[in-house]
C-alpha cells in the first residue's frame, strides 16, 4: 500500500498503538509541543497534519486536522488554506508535516493570518546534520536534497517531499526568511532525538527497542547534547507571530 493512499493512516494509527517504543517517542514529541506553546496567549490550539497521531489525547481540546479524513481527525483541510478566522489562533503544531509542503511560503502566511499577536507555530521537523543527512538518504525513500530552493511540484500527500526543507528556510535561508516573513521571530531552533527514531523503527521497520528501555534511552540522549549539532535527526522549531 502507498503511503499516499488515505488507508495508510489507519495503518500508521495502528502501528502506534501497537508500538510502546514508537508511542513513547510520540509523546515525547507532543511534550515538545506542549513545552513550546508556554508564553503563548490563551486560545484553542491547531495541529496541522495530525494523520495517524493522537495530540488529541494529549493536549485536550486541539483542533486536529488532515487533508484526508480518518479516526481522529476532527477538521478535512490543507495546510495552504486554513479554514479558520484571522487572529483566532494561539498556537499551531505541526509533527513532520513542513518537510512536505510543496508551498512552504504560502503555508507561512496562512499561519500568520490565523494566530494571534504573540501565538505560535511550532514543528518538529528532520534535522540536517551529518549522521542523519547520511541516515535519511539510505533508509528513507523521500526527496533529500540540502541544496533545494524552497518548495516543490505538488504531488502525493506523503510521497512528495524535501526532508531538509525546514532547515533550509529556517536555518540555511534564514537571512531570507526574515526577510520575506517579517511578522515572524524565530523564538529556537532545537536539535534532538539523535537514535531513538532508529531504535523505535518508524512507521517502515521493526522497532529494536522494548517500551519499557524509553527512558533509558532517553536518558542516554541527554548526554549527548553537545554533540546534537552533529547526530541530531529531528529538531524543534517555534516561530511566534510578532505583528
Amino acid at each position: 500500500m502507498s503511503d499516499d493512499d488515505p488507508r495508510a493512516v489507519g495503518v500508521h494509527a495502528a502501528l502506534l498503538r501497537s508500538s510502546p517504543f514508537l508511542n513513547r517517542l510520540y509523546r515525547a514529541n507532543y511534550r515538545r509541543f506542549q513545552d513550546a506553546l508556554r508564553g503563548a496567549p490563551a486560545g484553542p490550539v491547531l495541529e496541522v497534519g495530525s494523520g495517524a497521531g493522537f495530540l488529541g489525547e494529549v493536549v485536550p481540546g486541539v483542533i486536529t486536522t488532515d487533508v484526508v479524513p480518518a479516526p481522529g481527525v476532527a477538521r478535512v483541510m490543507s495546510a495552504g488554506k486554513i479554514e479558520m478566522p484571522d487572529a483566532s489562533l494561539a498556537g499551531i503544531v505541526m509533527l513532520n508535516v513542513f518537510h512536505h509542503l510543496s508551498d512552504p511560503g504560502a503555508f507561512l502566511r496562512e499561519a500568520h493570518r490565523v494566530l494571534l499577536p504573540g501565538g505560535r507555530l511550532v514543528m518538529i521537523e528532520p534535522a540536517h546534520t551529518p549522521l542523519w543527512s547520511r541516515l535519511y538518504r539510505a533508509f528513507s525513500p523521500e526527496r533529500y536534497d540540502a541544496n533545494a530552493d524552497w518548495g516543490f511540484a505538488a504531488g502525493g500527500r506523503l510521497s512528495s517531499a524535501n526532508v531538509p526543507q525546514a532547515w533550509i528556510v529556517f536555518v540555511r535561508d534564514r537571512a531570507r526568511f526574515e526577510r520575506e516573513h517579517s511578522g515572524w521571530r524565530i523564538l529556537s531552533v532545537r536539535r534532538h532525538t539523535a537514535f531513538l527514531f532508529l531504535l523505535a523503527g518508524g512507521f517502515r521497520y521493526r522497532g529494536l527497542a522494548p517500551g519499557w528501555s524509553f527512558p533509558l534511552f532517553a536518558g542516554v540522549e541527554l548526554l549527548l547534547g553537545p554533540a546534537m549539532p552533529l547526530v541530531a535527526g529531528q529538531m524543534t522549531v517555534t516561530l511566534e507571530k510578532a505583528i
